[in-house]
């Protein structure tokens, strides 16, 4: 294992599809142009771009219940394969074109961890509690009013729980700085035990965001892959 952390529609509907396309999809196209210019001058010319745009919203779709449902049937905790993981890569890197990074309204909320692959530069309680780590087990909750983020794994069975708070801004359209200003251990009903884990510099890479599925990248190089908890308790009940 290598450590991972995891029809047919008629004529008249496509043409009613495509003359509403622009206003609906993410691909712009003026729906004039000017004799002079000939790119998207035609009727025709203005349904083949519509189309073109409509297939690849639907691709980016289709990559991403791909990936969602790859991790949850393949994944042992939130690891998979080897070759599970390179096609995870593949869905990624499409999903990454698509331009969706951090924006506050959306990331807003709670997120269940389904996939995390460490680098050999991720930090050593990071790689600790994957060992314990199961899917719907570990999140990271948003709480943009304050500025924070909770990273939270239950460990020992569901026995304890690590928890980290991770103060965040924002720096770029793509990317978070967090440090960690609190962190904890609670095991059972015995009173939370403070851990000296203070860390300052760090940065989250916003790969893709959208409603329901967030992919970041760490400054260490681990890259994270959460849902939401509702979305996951669908696709685990099916």
């Amino acid at each position: 294992m290598v450590r991972v952390k995891a029809f047919p529609v008629s004529g008249v509907l496509i043409a009613l599809f495509l003359s509403t396309a622009s206003a609906f999809l993410p691909c712009r196209f003026p729906l004039q142009q000017s004799s002079s210019s000939s790119a998207l001058s035609t009727p025709r010319s203005r349904h083949q771009a519509a189309f073109r745009c409509a297939q690849t919203a639907l691709g980016a779709q289709s990559s991403k219940s791909e990936l969602v449902d790859l991790i949850l049937t393949s994944s042992k905790g939130t690891e998979v394969s080897t070759e599970v993981s390179g096609r995870v890569d593949e869905l990624v890197n499409i999903l990454a074109g698509e331009g969706k990074a951090f924006d506050r309204s959306t990331v807003d909320g709670d997120w269940a961890l389904i996939y995390e692959k460490n680098s050999d530069g991720s930090p050593a309680l990071q790689k600790f509690t994957q060992n314990f780590e199961t899917v719907g087990g570990s999140f990271a909750n948003f709480d943009v009013s304050k500025g924070e983020f909770y990273n939270i794994a239950d460990v020992f069975g569901g026995n304890g729980q690590i928890r980290a708070t991770v103060s965040f801004g924002e720096t770029d359209p793509t990317r978070i700085s967090c440090d960690i200003v609190d962190a904890s251990l609670k095991v059972l009903s015995l009173p939370a035990i403070p851990l000296p884990l203070r860390v300052k510099g760090g940065w989250l890479d916003f790969i893709y965001l959208d409603e329901d599925l967030r992919i970041t990248r760490g400054n260490r190089g681990g890259v994270f892959m959460h849902i939401r908890p509702q979305l996951l308790k669908e696709k685990l009940q099916n």
